[in-house]
C-alpha cells in the first residue's frame, strides 16, 4: 500500500494564507485599539486643560455666563471621554477575539505541517524501501548470473 494518497501542499498553503489574513486583520484591531486610546488620552488632557482654565478664571473672577459655559463645555467633554473610553472597550473585545483567531488559525496550520512533515517522512521511507528492495533483487540477478 502506498503511504501518500494525496499531497498537503495545497491545503497547506490555504491554511497559511487564512493564518496570514487572521494576523492582518488582528493587527489592523491592534492599531485601532492604539488609535482609540490616544484619542481617550486626548480628551482626559483636554478636560483637565477646560478645568485649569477655569480655576484660573475663577481666582480671577467670572461672568456667571462664562461660568455656565464652562461647566457645560466640561459636561460634554466628561461625556465624550465616557463614549470614547466605552467604544476602547468594545475595540479591546474586538482584538482579543481577533487575537483567539489567530491563535487557532497558527494552531491549524501547525497540525497541518506537523502532518505533512510525517507524512513526507513515511513516504521517503517507503521510496526508500523499495529502492533497497529492487536494489536487494538486481544484486541477487546478478549474483546468480556471475555464478554460472
Amino acid at each position: 500500500m502506498i503511504p501518500k494518497p494525496f499531497s498537503l501542499h495545497a491545503v497547506l498553503k490555504i491554511r497559511k494564507r487564512k493564518e496570514d489574513l487572521a494576523q492582518q486583520r488582528f493587527m489592523r484591531a491592534l492599531a485601532e485599539c492604539k488609535d482609540i486610546e490616544t484619542k481617550l488620552l486626548q480628551a482626559r488632557q483636554r478636560l483637565a486643560e477646560t478645568i485649569a482654565v477655569l480655576e484660573q478664571k475663577q481666582q480671577i473672577g467670572i461672568l456667571a455666563v462664562e461660568l455656565e459655559r464652562f461647566e457645560e463645555s466640561i459636561q460634554y467633554k466628561s461625556h465624550e471621554i465616557k463614549a470614547i473610553a466605552k467604544l476602547l472597550q468594545e475595540k479591546k473585545q474586538i482584538c482579543e477575539n481577533k487575537r483567539k483567531h489567530l491563535l487557532a488559525k497558527s494552531r491549524e496550520y501547525k497540525v497541518l505541517q506537523a502532518l505533512q512533515e510525517r507524512q513526507d517522512l513515511t513516504w521517503r521511507r517507503y521510496i526508500d524501501k523499495k529502492e533497497a528492495n529492487m536494489l536487494d533483487e538486481i544484486a541477487i540477478l546478478h549474483h546468480g548470473r556471475s555464478q554460472k
